[in-house]
């Protein structure tokens, strides 16, 4: 296996499991906060937006650019 291959696993592995949570938090609410109950908490501050802008200009850099 190359350290190509392993980092689409182990990307694909982090993608599971955000899946994974985001159905634990639709099928239990008051146990878990959904993506967007997560993502609105964390917009409210500039320090938020920044950092949600900075994760997905990293993810559009690694995974679009070529």
């Amino acid at each position: 296996m190359s350290s190509r291959d392993a980092t689409i696993i182990g990307y694909l592995a982090v993608l599971a499991a955000g899946i994974t949570l985001q159905v634990a938090a639709v099928r239990r609410p008051g146990r878990l906060p959904s993506l967007g109950r997560v993502l609105t908490h964390v917009m409210r501050t500039r320090t938020g937006r920044v950092g949600v802008f900075v994760a997905w200009s990293w993810l559009g850099l690694h995974f679009f650019a070529r």
